[in-house]
C-alpha cells in the first residue's frame, strides 16, 4: 500500500467510516422520506438492492475500520463473525423500529432478508480475498 494513503487511513479517527455509514444507513431507513419529493423507482423491489449496499457498505466499514485499527493486519475468523453480526442485528433492529413508528415505514421481512444479503456477499468476498492475499 502506498505510505501517504496508509498514513492519511491512520490519522482517520477510529471507527469513522462505521458511524457514518451506520449514520446514513439510519436517515435512509428511518425518515418517512429521507429523499423529500425526489423519489426515484428504478424497477419492482429495487429497495431490496439497495437494502443489500447499504448493509453490504457497513460490513465492509467496519472490517476497514478494524483493518485500521489493527495497523492493517487481516481481521480473524472471530472478528469477521462479530461485524457480520453487529449489521445483521442492525438490520432486525431497523425493521423492528420501522413497524413500531407509524410515520409511513413498514416492517418488512424481504427488506431483512436483503440485509442479510448484502452482508453475507460482501463477507465471503472478503474472506476470499484474505485467503488468496492474506498469507
Amino acid at each position: 500500500m502506498n505510505k501517504t494513503l496508509r498514513n492519511i487511513l491512520l490519522k482517520l479517527p477510529s471507527w469513522i467510516m462505521s458511524i457514518v455509514c451506520v449514520a446514513l444507513i439510519l436517515w435512509l431507513t428511518l425518515i418517512p422520506r429521507p429523499l423529500g419529493e425526489f423519489q426515484v423507482e428504478l424497477f419492482p423491489n429495487a429497495d431490496k438492492v439497495v437494502h443489500a449496499i447499504m448493509f453490504g457498505g457497513l460490513t465492509f466499514c467496519i472490517f476497514v475500520d478494524v483493518w485500521r485499527k489493527n495497523r492493517f493486519k487481516l481481521p480473524s475468523v472471530k472478528v469477521q463473525f462479530a461485524a457480520i453480526m453487529v449489521a445483521v442485528i442492525l438490520g432486525g433492529v431497523i425493521e423492528l423500529v420501522q413497524g413500531g413508528m407509524g410515520l409511513g415505514r413498514e416492517a418488512d421481512i424481504v427488506d431483512f432478508i436483503a440485509d442479510i444479503i448484502g452482508v453475507l456477499t460482501v463477507s465471503l468476498g472478503l474472506s476470499i480475498i484474505k485467503y488468496f492475499y492474506g498469507r
